[in-house]
């Protein structure tokens, strides 16, 4: 059940899909009035995946480069053959976290008690819960017939406070950054996924302008006893680009789209908060698509995966720039999703291979 003021947020970002109608052609043709520009070359990560910034995934769904304003019809997410993320022997798939940067215990937190709220608490009618979310990838299937793996845990974790490489980082440096990182107590997990969060101080190749977070493969090298390695790598855009990469937790910046007021973030930190959709999209498209021959929908140069094709809705109702009917709690913060130790979350809904339609819950 939404809360309360779900109504006049409703209102307030229907006025707002006005505006966006309005200043569409200023989101597709000048971008400069607020520093940001097209992706270039130099900005595109190699062979990977990326979350778009609220600015690209609302020009996107209105289909700004054509004479008619046109909504997004649907995802239409096809399976290329590739293989998919199983886990282990036991099919759980460990998530091994490297930080990079200023990060607080209260900060960690937030991600730590995320990463364990894949297996608990269980959903419940009216009561929608990170399991029920990750429910959904049980359809997600490989050639023989395997699922992605059905439980998610935290493995081991490493925090480079140092910025061993600088606060200016390409993806090389990424990529860097895990490999150095496994002789730091990082465990080597052919059967894992690596993922990278950089501080809010940090800048990383195509951050904000092309993107909020990616993920790739590490290639095959000796420190990694030739295995390839699949990452993510998601920033905190508190600093940089709150209203790009943290939306709704921050206000969109004038004239890249609807002009409506942000949403509380459930656990104090809208850095943080928002960072935890990005891991959240990330992991299921790496989990989906490591390879770049998975499940996705689109240029496989740049394709949209499973969370990628739901870009910007978060509940019921949703729309290019309403994130949806949102719960939300006693204190007036806005969530879709229970986690662990009573925490709550928001998290982007993904296209359900069953129904074929963006869900937030199996």
């Amino acid at each position: 059940m939404a809360g309360r003021n779900s109504v006049s947020w409703h209102c307030v970002a229907v006025r707002g899909l006005v505006f966006a109608i309005l200043v569409v052609a200023g989101v597709s043709d000048d971008l400069s009035v607020t520093g940001v520009s097209e992706a270039g070359a130099d900005e595109l990560w190699a062979h990977a995946s990326r979350a778009l910034p609220f600015h690209l995934f609302v020009k996107n769904n209105l289909n700004v480069n054509s004479k008619f304003l046109v909504v997004d019809q649907g995802p239409d997410v096809k399976y290329h053959k590739g293989p998919i993320l199983t886990g282990d022997r036991k099919c759980v798939l460990k998530v091994h976290v490297v930080y990079y940067g200023s990060w607080s215990l209260t900060q960690k937190a937030i991600v730590h008690s995320f990463l364990n709220s894949f297996s608990t608490p269980k959903p419940a009618t009216r009561f929608p819960t990170v399991k029920g979310w990750w429910a959904i990838t049980k359809g997600f299937r490989n050639t023989k017939r395997s699922p992605v793996a059905p439980n998610v845990v935290l493995g081991s974790q490493v925090h480079d406070w140092k910025y061993s490489l600088g606060k200016n980082l390409k993806q090389a440096d990424i990529e860097k950054l895990v490999v150095s990182s496994l002789k730091k107590g990082l465990v080597l997990d052919p059967a894992g996924l690596y993922v990278v969060l950089t501080g809010p101080d940090v800048a990383v190749q195509g951050f904000c302008s092309s993107l909020c977070a990616t993920h790739s493969v590490i290639p095959a090298q000796s420190l990694t006893k030739r295995n390839k390695l699949p990452y993510v790598w998601v920033g905190n855009s508190a600093k940089f680009c709150g209203g790009y990469c943290a939306w709704p937790f921050f206000k969109p910046a004038p004239g890249t789209g609807p002009d409506t007021p942000p949403l509380k973030a459930p656990n104090g930190d809208a850095g943080v908060d928002g960072m935890i959709i990005n891991i959240a999209g990330m992991i299921a498209g790496a989990a989906t698509n490591p390879y770049g021959n998975g499940y996705f929908q689109g240029d496989p140069r740049d394709p949209l995966e499973v969370a990628g094709v739901c870009a910007g809705t978060y509940g019921p109702n949703a729309f290019p720039g309403y994130p949806g009917d949102l719960l939300v709690d006693s204190k007036g913060a806005s969530f879709n999703v229970h986690g662990a130790r009573g925490r709550k979350y928001l998290v982007p809904w993904m296209y359900h291979p069953g129904t074929k339609q963006c869900a937030g819950q199996a």
